[in-house]
């Protein structure tokens, strides 16, 4: 009877933590807003106001240990992202960021609380070493939304997923020392064990599975889950050797399987990413749903002015010390003092030492997790709020994509390309044909014309700020390989196709990536060569130029593609269209 009575209850706040969790994220993209804004007020939401979500009484003991291998896990998708051949200024910075920076806030916000709260010293030293971390789950999605140029991007990309185990590791030897640990040379002692310890997990299991995939020892459709288990298995295999090691074994088997060059990782890295929104969705709605309201009311308002010192003081001078004597720009400086959000390492470390310390003999701390919480969602809301400002003002973001990849280096391509270009829009254009890409160059065309699943492409569909692709090539493989690897850089949404025959009846379909249909209903590739054989021509004019006997191909406004499949509306509001013209 009692757990016919729980089963539902569970079952409830299971969807709930999985709707809420992935809707929020898709209403933040949509919206262009900080998801973890409304991942974390959805789940105060969920928990507090409507009950719906009781993570503490509806997942137990289990509760914990999923929420630190769910951290986990995110680290090894962050560490998934992390290039050292990409990245080869500011590493100099990164490790002063994560090493003298996370002591510089540390030490700053051990004075500020010990002003602001009425607390021992002790737990003021616990509380500064949690609120050390920043993490992947809140900087990541704000570098999509701000766009800040390299190296800053970089910078933040690196220190945001390797602050999470050093910050995490100094909050655990912190917490030692409160419960009764040893001196500081016996801190520093387990630091470095734990650091060590994780270090070495993540690289066996790395070989490990590195070996795996290349021997073929792994069918290619366990790619994924043994890929998932073995960050698992490297996950727990630290922590049982050492308390916390754990996340920085995960964040070293990513990085490891990110800078390998014996096997593919790319289908692994986009896996991650899927696993990923539904991890950080549901982390975020769970410890929301924990926040006890009345307890962060009581300590609102000192907890605001220690979210100030540390967004006004900690940070920028943590970046100053970090940044001396590098060759990094001011303005990028600036925006690194602007950009050190808290996140869910931050949420999880603080709840789990909560309970650490109410069960070690009265050292209850029963400010820790609202001062953390409010920490996070102030910090959240501050930079979330103000990231693509503070981008714009210190002018390291970069400019919006406006440009178009186009696959194929056929005539008639080519002929579109220079169109494009001469209405300003950045073109790329892709083949596989030496004579197409040489003519291509002579026309004064940007050609890419190396591997097309090589990360080469990547870095060229970056560089020029591609936002669309068109697929136009006759080269069928060229299409599938092209098709899927843009669809994974630039979303579905912005890969067209042109048909190479009017007869064929659907868009080009490749595993799950569908593309838009370009260039008008009937329209196809054999259309536009017959028509080039009848000495028609591709040329750009003016909106109001258009004449009755021309076709329209896409509209152009302002140095980007408004339309590749133009509508009655779209010919009016352009500046500019491409055309089949009938020179008659």
């Amino acid at each position: 009877m009692i757990v016919a009575a729980i089963q539902p209850e569970l079952s409830i706040a299971i969807a709930t933590v999985i709707i809420l969790g992935v809707g929020c994220q898709w209403i933040g993209q949509k919206a262009k807003i900080p998801s973890i804004i409304l991942l974390l007020a959805a789940g105060v939401l969920a928990g507090p106001v409507a009950g719906l979500v009781d993570p503490d009484e509806q997942f137990g003991p289990m509760l914990f240990p999923i929420v630190s291998l769910g951290v986990g896990i995110l680290l090894f998708e962050g560490g998934l992202g992390l290039r050292l051949d990409t990245f080869t200024q500011g590493r100099y910075v990164v490790a002063r960021l994560v090493s003298l920076g996370v002591l510089v806030t540390w030490i700053v916000g051990f004075f500020a609380l010990t002003i602001l709260f009425d607390i021992s010293t002790e737990a003021a030293a616990l509380i500064a070493s949690i609120l050390t971390v920043s993490g992947p789950t809140v900087v990541l999605p704000l570098l999509r939304i701000a766009r800040p140029r390299e190296p800053t991007a970089a910078i933040l990309r690196w220190e945001g997923i390797v602050i999470d185990p050093v910050g995490a590791t100094l909050a655990i030897v912190t917490l030692d020392a409160v419960t009764g640990g040893g001196g500081v040379l016996s801190s520093i002692g387990r630091i470095t064990t734990t650091l060590v310890v994780g270090t070495a997990a993540g690289l066996l299991m790395a070989t490990l599975l590195i070996l795996s995939l290349e021997r073929h020892w792994i069918p290619d459709h366990l790619h994924n889950p043994v890929t998932l288990m073995i960050a698992v298995l490297a996950f727990t295999l630290a922590n049982q050797l050492r308390p916390e090691a754990g996340l920085m074994a995960t964040t070293v088997l990513g990085i490891a399987l990110a800078n390998q060059h014996r096997v593919a990782a790319r289908h692994i890295s986009e896996f991650e990413e899927d696993l990923g929104v539904l991890v950080l969705g549901g982390l975020f709605i769970i410890l929301g749903a924990r926040v006890n309201l009345e307890e962060v009311a009581a300590v609102l308002l000192p907890s605001l002015g220690l979210v100030l010192i540390l967004v006004f003081i900690a940070r920028p001078l943590a970046v100053l010390v970090s940044t001396l004597g590098s060759d990094l720009r001011r303005p990028d400086r600036l925006f690194l003092m602007w950009m050190a959000p808290r996140g869910i390492v931050a949420a999880a470390v603080a709840a789990v030492f909560a309970i650490e310390l109410e069960n070690d003999g009265g050292r209850a701390v029963p400010e820790l997790v609202p001062i953390v919480f409010t920490v996070i969602v102030a910090t959240v809301v501050i930079y979330g709020s103000s990231a693509v400002i503070g981008a714009k003002l210190t002018r390291v973001a970069r400019p919006d994509p406006q440009g178009i990849v186009l696959i194929g280096g056929q005539k008639w391509v080519r002929m579109l390309a220079v169109e494009l270009v001469s209405l300003d829009v950045p073109v790329l254009l892709v083949t596989t044909d030496r004579h197409q890409a040489q003519a291509a160059r002579l026309q004064g065309l940007l050609v890419f014309n190396g591997r097309v699943d090589s990360e080469d492409l990547d870095a060229a569909v970056e560089g020029i700020g591609v936002r669309d692709a068109l697929i136009l090539s006759t080269n069928p493989e060229l299409n599938v390989v092209a098709q899927a690897r843009l669809a994974s850089l630039l979303t579905r949404r912005h890969i067209f196709e042109l048909r190479d025959s009017s007869e064929e009846s659907e868009p080009g379909v490749v595993g799950n990536v569908v593309a838009r249909p370009a260039f008008g209903v009937g329209l196809s590739q054999e259309d536009l060569r017959q028509a080039l054989q009848d000495k028609r021509r591709i040329i750009a004019i003016d909106a109001e130029d258009i004449e009755e006997q021309d076709t329209v191909l896409l509209t152009v406004d302002s140095g980007s593609v408004t339309a590749l499949f133009p509508t009655r509306a779209d010919l009016m509001n352009s500046e500019s269209l491409v055309v089949l013209n009938n020179p008659q």
